[in-house]
């Protein structure tokens, strides 16, 4: 039509970055509850800064490109991380000058948190059907089984080292998605990564 401005968006694609940031951030988070190392020094910097900043990057800038989808999931769960790593500050470092107990009732009220994060990403699970990448879905059920098995951990119903090793599964599915995104979208033809 006369007088229509196409404008054509050739910003790259922040999705890898926002995978990269949870597999960082579950992979550490899943060899800390490993019992790997004991100190949670180094889960904490990961949500904060990939699981939290760079979730929440790409979520925004996914936002701006109208993906309601990926905007909303790196969003929320960027958050997720930042809360998670507030609770661990709290009762692993003290952040208010003593480490908060963690005791039954923390226990109850950590399961629940979960429980209910687990809840809203199984419904985003389902929404990753519609998305037609298989790997997608499939970090998405790691994701749902990551808060449902800690639930069930903190619950006193099952054991860390399960939770631990799913925890994992979600990081390193997560990596293998960001990168193949990259070399995806890249065109390598040296390397390419298969996504499903």
């Amino acid at each position: 039509m006369e007088g229509e401005v196409t404008i054509k968006d050739t910003t790259a694609s922040p999705a890898p970055l926002g995978f990269l940031g949870l597999g960082f951030a579950a992979t550490f988070a899943g060899l800390l509850n490993m019992g790997m190392f004991s100190d949670a020094t180094m889960v904490i910097a990961m949500a904060i800064t990939l699981g939290g900043f760079a979730q929440l990057f790409a979520g925004l800038e996914l936002w701006k490109k109208g993906d309601t989808f990926a905007a909303t999931a790196f969003t929320a769960f960027a958050l997720w991380w930042f809360s998670y790593a507030y609770i661990l500050l709290v009762t692993s470092v003290g952040l208010f000058g003593n480490v908060m107990p963690v005791d039954a009732t923390f226990a109850t009220s950590l399961a629940w948190y979960l429980l209910f994060w687990g809840i809203i990403a199984t419904l985003l699970t389902f929404v990753t059907l519609a998305i037609g990448v298989k790997l997608i879905t499939i970090v998405f059920v790691f994701l749902d089984l990551t808060f449902f098995t800690l639930a069930l951990v903190n619950f006193g119903v099952a054991i860390l080292p399960v939770a631990a090793i799913i925890t994992l599964l979600l990081g390193l599915s997560s990596l293998y998605l960001g990168i193949a995104l990259v070399m995806d979208e890249v065109g390598s033809k040296l390397i390419k990564f298969p996504v499903f």
